[in-house]
């Protein structure tokens, strides 16, 4: 069987981590969400991938190529336009040999492999197949109903209320007869599927591990929660420098040439990149990803944050709760404030609309290539576009 995945959408929600980056090139937890799904793909057998490809392509090539460092076989197309998850899969049907195939949308994370029980449960029925899970909150979602021989009976697109529902979790297999159903509605995806569910050709495969949907800014710090879970033990690599006394705590990950000074602690499950440097007396608090080559400075604070990569923290600065784009740097006793007065829920401004969050603590999302000078205090749920400059905050 062969696999579809939709990488071209650039998703303005992001912002501002996607101006330079295709949204499955995000890294969580030390990897990238597209390295997880091809693995995950390869795990279950299917070798055989197409990736639809638009926004910021040119990264996605460059890193993973044919696919034969990964086992894989890979091959890439061009969705020109933004037309739509519909469009984006018409453009495979020439790739596609009118075997059924999964299709996977390029911006959703599980904390397991789903791709295994799918696959059984369409040997099983041999019907076009749905994988849908229970969030938190189904209200970004179209809500799926179940019959009690688990067909699909009903898709509200747009559901009222706050009340929890089975959602498509982004993952499908799929007939060929699919593209018959595009063209009668106009390659319209969600109009398709509900000609699906109305014959009653449509199955659901129930998962009920971990899942999670990238939307906006601050379900990277959910995703990379999701993904460290599942950690029991500690990787640490035979060159890692532990200068002095150093304290770990918990699971933790640590690559390759990463140098830690004496009076640094690191409390699991946290994520060390390759080559990165940690200065003396370093907190470094659960649910931290600090990706490749980057320098923390004496003193700082890092918690529940993830950091691209080639990032510089200055000395005495506290990052909580927030992600960095690659290449930022922060000046020396930058704070990151992470929760209002009262504690009540933060709001971000996200493309010119206030979104809530929902969430009582949340930190600074700083885009990448920013340089922010030293002394600054960041208010919970700033946004600091990429490449911005601010000044050191002299006061004399």
């Amino acid at each position: 069987m062969k696999a579809v995945i939709l990488a071209a959408n650039p998703s303005r929600r992001l912002s501002p981590f996607i101006e330079q980056r295709a949204k499955p090139m995000l890294r969580i937890a030390g990897g990238l969400i597209l390295e997880y799904t091809l693995k995950a793909l390869r795990q279950a057998g299917l070798r055989e991938i197409m990736v639809v490809v638009n926004h910021e392509q040119e990264s996605i090539r460059a890193h993973f190529g044919s696919g034969d460092h990964l086992n894989l076989n890979l091959d890439y197309i061009v969705q020109e336009t933004p037309k739509g998850i519909g469009n984006a899969l018409w453009t495979c049907l020439p790739w596609l040999d009118g075997e059924p195939f999964c299709l996977v949308y390029g911006d959703v994370l599980s904390n397991g492999n789903p791709f295994i029980p799918m696959l059984d449960a369409f040997s099983e029925s041999g019907q076009d197949l749905a994988l849908v899970t229970l969030p938190a909150s189904s209200r970004e979602f179209g809500n799926v109903y179940l019959d009690p021989e688990m067909r699909i009976s009903k898709l509200v697109e747009k559901p009222v209320g706050s009340q929890a529902n089975y959602v498509f979790a982004g993952m499908f297999i799929l007939h060929q007869n699919i593209f018959s159903r595009l063209e009668l509605n106009g390659q319209s995806m969600s109009r398709a599927f509900q000609d699906l569910i109305q014959d009653s050709v449509m199955k659901a495969c129930l998962w009920e591990e971990g899942w999670i949907d990238i939307i906006y800014p601050w379900h990277i710090l959910e995703a990379n929660q999701l993904m460290m879970k599942s950690w029991k033990e500690s990787r640490i690599d035979q060159s890692v420098e532990l200068k002095g006394r150093v304290q770990i705590e918990g699971p933790v990950v640590i690559e390759a040439g990463v140098r830690i000074e004496s009076g640094s602690v690191l409390k699991g499950p946290c994520y060390i990149g390759r080559d990165c440097y940690i200065g003396n007396n370093v907190l470094i608090r659960s649910h931290t990803a600090l990706g490749p080559g980057s320098i923390v400075g004496y003193g700082c604070e890092l918690k529940n944050s993830v950091v691209f990569g080639s990032s510089d923290i200055g000395r005495l600065s506290f990052l909580g709760d927030s992600v960095l784009g690659e290449k930022t740097q922060l000046g020396s006793g930058l704070t990151t404030v992470n929760h209002s007065p009262d504690y009540s829920p933060i709001s971000c401004e996200i493309d010119g609309e206030m979104i809530q969050t929902s969430l009582t603590k949340l930190g600074a999302f700083i885009g990448d290539g920013a340089t922010l000078g030293a002394r600054h205090t960041l208010s919970p749920g700033s946004i600091i576009p990429v490449k911005k400059n601010i000044p050191d905050n002299i006061t004399l």
